[in-house]
Protein backbone atom coordinates (compact mmCIF):
# COMPACT_ATOMS: atom_id res chain seq x y z
CA UNK A 1 0.00 0.00 0.00
CA UNK A 2 1.57 3.12 -1.01
CA UNK A 3 2.55 5.96 1.93
CA UNK A 4 1.49 9.56 1.58
CA UNK A 5 2.76 12.85 3.07
CA UNK A 6 0.24 15.55 3.47
CA UNK A 7 0.26 19.33 4.71
CA UNK A 8 -3.56 20.58 5.82
CA UNK A 9 -5.62 22.46 8.25
CA UNK A 10 -7.68 21.70 10.65
CA UNK A 11 -11.00 23.84 11.69
CA UNK A 12 -9.56 26.00 13.26
CA UNK A 13 -7.01 26.71 10.74
CA UNK A 14 -3.78 25.48 12.35
CA UNK A 15 -1.65 23.40 9.85
CA UNK A 16 -1.54 20.21 10.40
CA UNK A 17 0.93 17.61 8.78
CA UNK A 18 2.07 14.06 8.70
CA UNK A 19 2.60 10.64 6.42
CA UNK A 20 -0.37 7.62 6.41
CA UNK A 21 -1.00 5.18 4.30
CA UNK A 22 -3.49 4.81 1.97
CA UNK A 23 -4.99 2.68 -1.00
CA UNK A 24 -5.09 5.49 -3.25
CA UNK A 25 -4.59 9.44 -2.93
CA UNK A 26 -8.18 9.74 -3.20
CA UNK A 27 -8.66 7.28 -0.40
CA UNK A 28 -6.81 9.35 1.82
CA UNK A 29 -8.03 12.53 0.88
CA UNK A 30 -11.36 11.36 1.35
CA UNK A 31 -10.03 9.73 4.96
CA UNK A 32 -8.64 13.41 6.01
CA UNK A 33 -12.21 15.39 4.71
CA UNK A 34 -14.04 13.13 7.72
CA UNK A 35 -11.79 14.16 10.10
CA UNK A 36 -12.30 18.00 9.20
CA UNK A 37 -9.08 18.53 7.89
CA UNK A 38 -8.70 20.37 4.49
CA UNK A 39 -5.77 19.43 2.36
CA UNK A 40 -3.35 21.69 1.40
CA UNK A 41 -1.08 19.53 -0.34
CA UNK A 42 -1.00 15.86 -0.78
CA UNK A 43 2.22 13.73 -2.28
CA UNK A 44 3.43 9.76 -2.40
CA UNK A 45 6.50 8.68 -1.41
CA UNK A 46 8.29 7.31 -4.21
CA UNK A 47 12.06 5.44 -3.96
CA UNK A 48 12.41 7.66 -7.19
CA UNK A 49 10.65 7.76 -10.78
CA UNK A 50 12.91 5.47 -12.83
CA UNK A 51 14.79 6.96 -15.53
CA UNK A 52 13.73 7.42 -18.78
CA UNK A 53 14.84 5.31 -21.50
CA UNK A 54 17.63 6.73 -23.80
CA UNK A 55 16.19 4.94 -26.57
CA UNK A 56 12.67 6.50 -26.22
CA UNK A 57 14.46 10.44 -25.50
CA UNK A 58 16.08 10.07 -28.84
CA UNK A 59 12.81 9.09 -30.18
CA UNK A 60 11.08 11.99 -29.04
CA UNK A 61 14.08 13.85 -30.59
CA UNK A 62 13.76 12.32 -33.58
CA UNK A 63 10.20 12.74 -34.69
CA UNK A 64 10.40 16.33 -33.29
CA UNK A 65 12.76 17.12 -36.43
CA UNK A 66 11.92 14.56 -38.80
CA UNK A 67 8.10 14.42 -38.40
CA UNK A 68 6.98 17.41 -36.64
CA UNK A 69 5.43 19.30 -33.25
CA UNK A 70 2.12 18.31 -31.36
CA UNK A 71 0.63 21.46 -31.45
CA UNK A 72 -2.16 22.66 -28.57
CA UNK A 73 -4.48 22.43 -30.61
CA UNK A 74 -3.76 18.43 -31.22
CA UNK A 75 -3.70 17.62 -27.47
CA UNK A 76 -7.18 19.65 -27.29
CA UNK A 77 -9.03 17.33 -29.95
CA UNK A 78 -7.14 14.80 -28.10
CA UNK A 79 -8.70 15.34 -24.75
CA UNK A 80 -11.88 16.45 -26.43
CA UNK A 81 -12.25 12.42 -28.31
CA UNK A 82 -11.45 10.93 -25.63
CA UNK A 83 -13.43 12.28 -22.92
CA UNK A 84 -16.31 11.51 -25.11
CA UNK A 85 -15.26 8.30 -25.87
CA UNK A 86 -14.73 6.94 -22.33
CA UNK A 87 -18.51 8.44 -21.53
CA UNK A 88 -19.74 6.53 -24.49
CA UNK A 89 -18.07 3.50 -22.48
CA UNK A 90 -15.57 2.45 -25.04
CA UNK A 91 -12.90 0.94 -23.47
CA UNK A 92 -9.05 3.25 -23.06
CA UNK A 93 -6.87 0.90 -25.26
CA UNK A 94 -9.99 0.84 -28.10
CA UNK A 95 -10.21 4.75 -28.00
CA UNK A 96 -6.27 5.31 -27.91
CA UNK A 97 -5.95 2.95 -30.97
CA UNK A 98 -9.18 5.36 -32.68
CA UNK A 99 -7.93 8.73 -32.09
CA UNK A 100 -4.51 7.50 -33.68
CA UNK A 101 -5.96 6.47 -36.58
CA UNK A 102 -7.83 9.65 -36.82
CA UNK A 103 -4.95 11.77 -35.96
CA UNK A 104 -3.97 14.12 -39.07
CA UNK A 105 -0.85 14.56 -37.39
CA UNK A 106 2.31 11.72 -38.02
CA UNK A 107 4.03 12.08 -34.65
CA UNK A 108 0.33 11.96 -32.32
CA UNK A 109 -0.02 9.16 -33.93
CA UNK A 110 2.90 7.05 -32.95
CA UNK A 111 2.74 8.51 -29.51
CA UNK A 112 -0.44 7.41 -29.22
CA UNK A 113 0.16 3.95 -30.14
CA UNK A 114 3.09 3.75 -28.12
CA UNK A 115 0.69 4.72 -25.02
CA UNK A 116 -1.58 2.49 -25.93
CA UNK A 117 1.02 -0.69 -26.33
CA UNK A 118 1.83 0.42 -22.76
CA UNK A 119 -1.50 0.26 -20.98
CA UNK A 120 -2.41 -2.99 -22.86
CA UNK A 121 1.11 -4.33 -20.92
CA UNK A 122 -0.50 -2.83 -17.56
CA UNK A 123 0.84 0.33 -17.16
CA UNK A 124 -1.37 3.45 -15.83
CA UNK A 125 -2.30 6.15 -18.59
CA UNK A 126 -0.67 8.68 -16.51
CA UNK A 127 3.01 6.47 -16.29
CA UNK A 128 1.98 5.57 -20.17
CA UNK A 129 1.79 9.32 -20.77
CA UNK A 130 4.70 10.49 -18.50
CA UNK A 131 7.08 8.65 -21.31
CA UNK A 132 6.45 11.74 -23.58
CA UNK A 133 7.00 14.60 -21.39
CA UNK A 134 8.11 17.01 -24.97
CA UNK A 135 4.66 16.26 -25.75
CA UNK A 136 2.53 16.37 -22.73
CA UNK A 137 3.13 18.61 -20.00
CA UNK A 138 3.47 18.64 -16.33
CA UNK A 139 -0.32 19.82 -16.10
CA UNK A 140 -1.50 17.41 -18.49
CA UNK A 141 -0.10 14.46 -16.85
CA UNK A 142 -1.54 15.86 -13.16
CA UNK A 143 -5.19 16.00 -14.49
CA UNK A 144 -5.07 12.45 -16.40
CA UNK A 145 -3.40 11.29 -12.93
CA UNK A 146 -6.24 12.52 -10.82
CA UNK A 147 -8.62 11.22 -12.46
CA UNK A 148 -7.50 8.01 -12.53
CA UNK A 149 -6.89 8.02 -8.91
CA UNK A 150 -10.38 9.05 -8.39
CA UNK A 151 -12.20 6.85 -11.24
CA UNK A 152 -13.37 10.03 -12.94
CA UNK A 153 -10.75 10.12 -16.04
CA UNK A 154 -13.28 11.11 -18.25
CA UNK A 155 -14.68 14.04 -16.13
CA UNK A 156 -10.97 15.42 -15.81
CA UNK A 157 -9.93 14.80 -19.31
CA UNK A 158 -12.95 16.69 -20.74
CA UNK A 159 -12.15 19.55 -18.30
CA UNK A 160 -8.68 19.48 -19.41
CA UNK A 161 -10.04 19.91 -23.12
CA UNK A 162 -11.91 22.89 -22.06
CA UNK A 163 -8.54 24.68 -20.65
CA UNK A 164 -6.83 23.63 -23.70
CA UNK A 165 -9.24 25.12 -25.87
CA UNK A 166 -9.34 28.37 -23.93
CA UNK A 167 -5.77 28.44 -23.37
CA UNK A 168 -5.58 28.35 -27.42
CA UNK A 169 -8.12 30.37 -28.14
CA UNK A 170 -6.33 33.21 -25.63
CA UNK A 171 -2.82 32.45 -27.75
CA UNK A 172 -4.65 32.77 -31.00
CA UNK A 173 -6.81 35.52 -29.70
CA UNK A 174 -3.11 37.77 -29.35
CA UNK A 175 -1.59 36.23 -32.19
CA UNK A 176 -4.76 38.20 -34.27
CA UNK A 177 -4.25 41.24 -32.16
CA UNK A 178 -0.75 41.41 -33.35
CA UNK A 179 -0.55 40.57 -36.81
CA UNK A 180 -1.49 43.90 -38.13
CA UNK A 181 1.10 45.90 -36.39
CA UNK A 182 3.98 43.52 -37.10
CA UNK A 183 3.01 43.43 -40.68
CA UNK A 184 3.11 47.00 -40.74
CA UNK A 185 6.11 47.02 -38.89
CA UNK A 186 7.89 44.98 -41.01
CA UNK A 187 6.42 46.68 -44.46
CA UNK A 188 7.89 49.87 -42.72
CA UNK A 189 11.75 47.89 -42.43
CA UNK A 190 11.59 46.84 -45.92
CA UNK A 191 10.42 50.08 -47.45
CA UNK A 192 13.05 52.01 -45.54
CA UNK A 193 15.83 49.72 -46.38
CA UNK A 194 14.95 49.50 -50.25
CA UNK A 195 14.58 53.38 -50.21
CA UNK A 196 18.23 53.97 -48.23
CA UNK A 197 20.12 51.25 -49.97
CA UNK A 198 18.42 51.50 -53.70
CA UNK A 199 16.50 54.91 -54.33
CA UNK A 200 18.94 57.30 -53.37
CA UNK A 201 22.11 55.88 -54.10
CA UNK A 202 20.77 55.94 -57.83
CA UNK A 203 19.94 59.42 -57.57
CA UNK A 204 23.08 60.25 -56.06
CA UNK A 205 24.72 59.71 -58.94
CA UNK A 206 22.41 61.65 -61.67
CA UNK A 207 22.74 64.78 -59.40
CA UNK A 208 26.33 64.00 -58.97
CA UNK A 209 26.63 63.84 -63.08
CA UNK A 210 25.11 67.61 -63.24
CA UNK A 211 27.65 68.95 -60.31
CA UNK A 212 24.91 70.98 -58.50
CA UNK A 213 24.99 72.12 -55.59
CA UNK A 214 22.47 69.95 -53.44
CA UNK A 215 19.63 71.00 -50.63
CA UNK A 216 20.51 70.38 -47.02
CA UNK A 217 17.89 68.24 -47.14
CA UNK A 218 18.79 66.16 -49.88
CA UNK A 219 22.70 65.81 -48.86
CA UNK A 220 21.91 64.55 -45.33
CA UNK A 221 19.53 61.72 -46.80
CA UNK A 222 22.53 61.16 -49.24
CA UNK A 223 25.12 60.82 -46.66
CA UNK A 224 22.88 58.74 -44.07
CA UNK A 225 22.37 56.25 -47.00
CA UNK A 226 25.68 55.88 -48.30
CA UNK A 227 27.14 55.64 -44.93
CA UNK A 228 24.59 52.16 -44.65
CA UNK A 229 25.40 51.17 -47.98
CA UNK A 230 29.00 51.42 -46.90
CA UNK A 231 28.61 49.32 -43.61
CA UNK A 232 25.91 47.18 -44.10
CA UNK A 233 27.79 44.11 -43.38
CA UNK A 234 29.17 45.31 -40.23
CA UNK A 235 24.99 46.58 -39.57
CA UNK A 236 24.16 42.79 -39.65
CA UNK A 237 27.26 41.12 -37.90
CA UNK A 238 26.56 43.90 -34.95
CA UNK A 239 22.56 42.62 -35.10
CA UNK A 240 23.38 39.01 -35.14
CA UNK A 241 25.72 39.88 -32.52
CA UNK A 242 23.24 41.84 -30.47
CA UNK A 243 20.68 38.96 -30.76
CA UNK A 244 23.13 36.33 -29.81
CA UNK A 245 23.96 38.51 -26.38
CA UNK A 246 20.68 38.57 -25.37
CA UNK A 247 19.97 35.36 -26.41
CA UNK A 248 23.27 33.97 -23.97
CA UNK A 249 22.32 36.91 -21.23
CA UNK A 250 18.52 35.15 -20.94
CA UNK A 251 20.07 31.87 -20.33
CA UNK A 252 21.94 33.21 -17.22
CA UNK A 253 19.49 33.58 -13.80
CA UNK A 254 20.56 37.07 -13.59
CA UNK A 255 20.39 38.43 -17.03
CA UNK A 256 16.93 36.75 -17.46
CA UNK A 257 16.21 38.36 -14.21
CA UNK A 258 17.38 41.62 -15.36
CA UNK A 259 15.31 40.91 -19.10
CA UNK A 260 12.41 40.38 -17.35
CA UNK A 261 12.06 43.15 -15.00
CA UNK A 262 12.91 45.32 -17.58
CA UNK A 263 9.77 44.14 -19.90
CA UNK A 264 7.27 44.59 -16.95
CA UNK A 265 8.40 47.90 -17.17
CA UNK A 266 7.82 48.71 -20.64
CA UNK A 267 4.86 51.56 -21.40
CA UNK A 268 1.72 49.30 -22.84
CA UNK A 269 3.79 46.40 -22.97
CA UNK A 270 4.29 45.83 -19.87
CA UNK A 271 1.04 45.82 -18.14
CA UNK A 272 -0.76 43.81 -20.60
CA UNK A 273 2.21 41.19 -20.62
CA UNK A 274 1.36 40.87 -16.88
CA UNK A 275 -2.47 40.50 -17.38
CA UNK A 276 -2.03 37.90 -19.37
CA UNK A 277 0.43 36.08 -17.50
CA UNK A 278 -2.26 36.17 -14.77
CA UNK A 279 -4.81 35.36 -17.09
CA UNK A 280 -3.15 32.15 -17.90
CA UNK A 281 -2.30 31.72 -14.27
CA UNK A 282 -5.48 31.73 -12.69
CA UNK A 283 -6.92 29.75 -15.75
CA UNK A 284 -4.64 26.92 -15.11
CA UNK A 285 -4.88 27.12 -11.08
CA UNK A 286 -8.67 27.00 -11.37
CA UNK A 287 -8.81 23.76 -13.88
CA UNK A 288 -5.98 22.05 -11.63
CA UNK A 289 -7.80 22.58 -8.43
CA UNK A 290 -11.34 21.82 -10.32
CA UNK A 291 -9.61 18.40 -11.14
CA UNK A 292 -8.60 17.50 -7.12
CA UNK A 293 -5.00 18.62 -7.31
CA UNK A 294 -3.72 19.81 -4.28
CA UNK A 295 -3.01 23.48 -3.81
CA UNK A 296 0.11 23.47 -3.42
CA UNK A 297 0.53 20.82 -6.53
CA UNK A 298 -1.20 23.13 -8.84
CA UNK A 299 1.03 26.49 -7.64
CA UNK A 300 4.15 24.45 -8.30
CA UNK A 301 2.58 23.12 -12.17
CA UNK A 302 1.24 26.68 -12.73
CA UNK A 303 4.78 28.17 -12.48
CA UNK A 304 5.37 27.05 -15.76
CA UNK A 305 2.49 29.04 -17.20
CA UNK A 306 3.89 32.88 -16.51
CA UNK A 307 7.00 32.96 -18.66
CA UNK A 308 8.69 35.20 -16.82
CA UNK A 309 11.62 34.57 -13.90
CA UNK A 310 10.17 37.95 -11.38
CA UNK A 311 6.64 35.87 -11.31
CA UNK A 312 7.73 32.30 -11.23
CA UNK A 313 9.61 33.70 -8.06
CA UNK A 314 7.11 35.50 -6.82
CA UNK A 315 5.02 32.19 -7.42
CA UNK A 316 7.53 30.02 -5.47
CA UNK A 317 6.92 32.12 -2.52
CA UNK A 318 3.82 31.84 -2.06
CA UNK A 319 3.82 28.35 -2.36
CA UNK A 320 5.92 28.27 0.42
CA UNK A 321 4.04 30.49 2.29
CA UNK A 322 0.96 28.12 2.10
CA UNK A 323 2.74 25.17 3.13
CA UNK A 324 3.41 27.25 6.36
CA UNK A 325 0.16 27.69 6.65
CA UNK A 326 -0.81 30.85 5.12
CA UNK A 327 -3.72 31.65 3.10
CA UNK A 328 -3.11 31.64 -0.85
CA UNK A 329 -4.79 35.05 -0.83
CA UNK A 330 -2.34 36.34 2.04
CA UNK A 331 0.48 34.88 0.57
CA UNK A 332 -0.35 36.72 -2.98
CA UNK A 333 -0.99 40.07 -1.20
CA UNK A 334 2.79 40.06 0.15
CA UNK A 335 3.89 39.85 -3.82
CA UNK A 336 4.14 43.65 -5.06
CA UNK A 337 4.44 42.01 -8.79
CA UNK A 338 0.75 41.26 -8.49
CA UNK A 339 -2.19 43.36 -8.96
CA UNK A 340 -3.94 43.88 -6.21
CA UNK A 341 -7.62 43.04 -7.50
CA UNK A 342 -5.92 39.33 -7.91
CA UNK A 343 -5.57 38.72 -3.93
CA UNK A 344 -8.76 40.35 -2.88
CA UNK A 345 -10.67 38.24 -5.48
CA UNK A 346 -8.66 35.27 -4.43
CA UNK A 347 -9.81 36.13 -0.65
CA UNK A 348 -13.66 35.99 -1.81
CA UNK A 349 -13.38 32.70 -3.24
CA UNK A 350 -11.32 31.03 -0.15
CA UNK A 351 -13.85 32.94 2.48
CA UNK A 352 -16.81 31.02 0.13
CA UNK A 353 -15.57 28.22 -0.29
CA UNK A 354 -15.30 28.73 -3.77
CA UNK A 355 -11.53 28.97 -4.74
CA UNK A 356 -11.88 27.04 -8.03
CA UNK A 357 -14.65 29.50 -9.42
CA UNK A 358 -13.32 32.43 -8.56
CA UNK A 359 -10.26 31.92 -10.17
CA UNK A 360 -11.94 31.46 -13.35
CA UNK A 361 -13.41 34.36 -12.88
CA UNK A 362 -10.24 36.05 -12.57
CA UNK A 363 -9.03 34.49 -15.71
CA UNK A 364 -12.39 35.71 -17.35
CA UNK A 365 -11.68 39.34 -15.85
CA UNK A 366 -7.74 39.32 -17.16
CA UNK A 367 -8.87 37.76 -20.48
CA UNK A 368 -10.90 40.89 -21.21
CA UNK A 369 -8.41 43.30 -19.64
CA UNK A 370 -5.99 41.73 -22.37
CA UNK A 371 -8.90 42.21 -25.12
CA UNK A 372 -8.91 45.92 -24.02
CA UNK A 373 -5.12 46.59 -23.82
CA UNK A 374 -4.70 45.16 -27.27
CA UNK A 375 -7.03 46.79 -29.27
CA UNK A 376 -6.34 50.67 -27.34
CA UNK A 377 -2.37 49.14 -28.40
CA UNK A 378 -3.72 48.66 -31.87
CA UNK A 379 -5.06 52.01 -31.73
CA UNK A 380 -2.29 53.76 -31.10
CA UNK A 381 0.43 51.87 -32.52
CA UNK A 382 -1.38 51.83 -36.25
CA UNK A 383 -1.99 55.97 -36.58
CA UNK A 384 2.05 56.23 -35.16
CA UNK A 385 3.14 53.80 -38.23
CA UNK A 386 1.22 54.81 -40.74
CA UNK A 387 2.05 58.91 -39.62
CA UNK A 388 5.73 57.65 -39.41
CA UNK A 389 5.37 55.90 -43.05
CA UNK A 390 4.20 59.11 -44.91
CA UNK A 391 6.48 61.43 -42.73
CA UNK A 392 9.27 59.00 -44.36
CA UNK A 393 7.70 59.55 -47.97
CA UNK A 394 7.32 62.84 -47.82
CA UNK A 395 11.23 63.63 -46.51
CA UNK A 396 12.18 61.33 -49.54
CA UNK A 397 10.34 62.93 -52.18
CA UNK A 398 11.58 66.35 -50.82
CA UNK A 399 14.71 65.15 -50.62
CA UNK A 400 15.03 63.98 -54.38
CA UNK A 401 12.75 66.87 -56.51
CA UNK A 402 14.23 69.68 -54.46
CA UNK A 403 17.44 69.09 -56.17
CA UNK A 404 15.32 68.93 -59.56
CA UNK A 405 13.62 71.63 -59.31
CA UNK A 406 17.55 73.45 -58.64
CA UNK A 407 18.53 72.01 -61.88
CA UNK A 408 15.61 72.83 -64.10
CA UNK A 409 15.56 76.76 -62.77
CA UNK A 410 19.40 76.35 -63.95
CA UNK A 411 18.99 75.29 -67.31
CA UNK A 412 15.78 77.53 -67.66
CA UNK A 413 18.77 80.52 -66.63
CA UNK A 414 21.64 79.19 -68.91
CA UNK A 415 19.11 79.30 -72.08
Amino acid sequence: MPTFTFVGKDQEGRPVSGTRSAASRQDLSNRLKAESITVVTLNEETMGAPPRPVAAALADLRDAFLVGKVKQGDLMVFARQLSAMLKAGVSLTDALQTIAHGTSNDRLRNVLLGVRTNVQRGSTLTDSLRKHPSIFDPLFISIVHAGESSGSLAQNVARLAEYLARKEAFRRKVKSATAYPKFVIGFFAIMAAGIFLFLIPRFKAIFEGFGAKLPFLTRILMDTSMAIKANIIPIIIGLVLLVIGMSILRRTHRGRAFLDRMVLRIPFFGLLLLQAAVARMAMTLSTLLSNGIPLTDSLQISTATLDNSLLEKAIVTVRQDVVKGRSLAESLSRQPDFPRLLARMVHVGEESGTLAGMLQDVANYYDQEVDSALSRITAVIEPILIIGMGVMVLVTVLAIYLPIFSLSQAIRGGI
